[in-house]
């Protein structure tokens, strides 16, 4: 039963973007291919040392001279480590006092979600870098040379890929990276549901704190995305009324573009300028006698 159970562990349906769809699986490598992987390992190593291609110790030195990683980033990353493993003691067994509350356990998981995000960041730079070195491209060579090896299809029990240089040329299909996740399970213990599975969503999915998509909601209501707090949120992060309108952080409305309602202001700058009055010119009257004594 126990075998049958591993054995499923590493098989997996395989559907095309055509709709085909075919069973997939990964033998468990003999000591006679482990060997030949291990050799094929060494020729790549050998091969990239003498292309010119780094080794980690001449990388680590590199970052520690540009100050990509030191001594204090190794610091910094030993204790963001602890405070999360300390975090996640806090939040499965409390504190040894009282009944924890589940919205005390919601901003603990949340927590440990910032600090591992912070975790990553910090080391991104540094598995960028080792990523290039001769001992990282002779461990992928490694692995390749098992996923091109040890993939088969269920029906007919025929290999997946010809020859390391077939794998090669197909690594990017559907089949070939569903093997390859196969084969890391296997070796690596890697699982596909990887972000899933880590403690502190494992505790908020337990409670319905968050989505299929790790987004925090409403326990009550699914629909109904918040913070760490509780408050409504969108699924952009901006904070929401209870009917769904944009406000601030203090409850204040906002228009969909995140401004404040422009109140009405009375204009006492711009006075309204009066054309000036229009100049008319008024014609003497003359009289008769005027005139008379004009012709006389």
């Amino acid at each position: 039963m126990e075998e049958h159970r591993k054995m499923s562990d590493y098989r997996e349906t395989v559907t095309l973007e055509t709709g085909e769809s075919f069973e997939i699986y990964i033998k468990k490598p003999s000591n006679s291919t482990l060997n030949k992987a291990e050799r094929h390992k060494a020729k790549v190593w050998n091969e990239a040392f003498k292309d010119g291609v780094m080794t980690k110790k001449e990388v680590q030195q590199i970052m520690e001279d540009r100050g990509i990683w030191n001594e204090e980033k190794a610091q910094e990353e030993r204790v963001l480590t602890a405070e999360i493993l300390a975090l996640e003691k806090k939040l499965y067994r409390g504190d040894g006092e009282s009944k924890p509350k589940l919205s005390d356990g919601r901003k603990l998981a949340v927590q440990m979600r910032n600090k591992r995000l912070k975790l990553r960041d910090l080391i991104a730079d540094r598995i960028s870098m080792d990523e290039n070195t001769v001992e990282a491209l002779a461990d992928n060579a490694k692995f390749d040379y098992l996923v091109a090896t040890c993939s088969f299809y269920t029906e007919g029990d025929r290999p997946i890929f010809a020859n390391y240089e077939d794998y090669n040329k197909r690594s990017s299909d559907e089949v070939s990276i569903a093997a390859a996740q196969l084969l890391a399970k296997m070796i690596y213990q890697l699982d596909k549901n990887f972000e899933n599975n880590l403690p502190e969503n494992r505790f908020l999915k337990q409670f319905n704190l968050i989505d299929d998509a790790g987004m925090l909601v409403d326990p009550n209501n699914q629909d109904v995305f918040v913070d760490a707090n509780g408050r409504r949120i969108s699924a952009s992060g901006h904070y929401l009324d209870e009917d769904g309108n944009r406000v601030d952080v203090n409850g204040e409305p906002l228009d969909d573009a995140g401004f404040y309602a422009l109140t009405e202001y009375e204009d006492d700058l711009s006075e309204e300028k009066k054309a000036p009055a229009k100049k008319t010119t008024r014609k003497r009257r003359t009289t008769k006698k005027q005139q008379t004594s004009t012709t006389e």
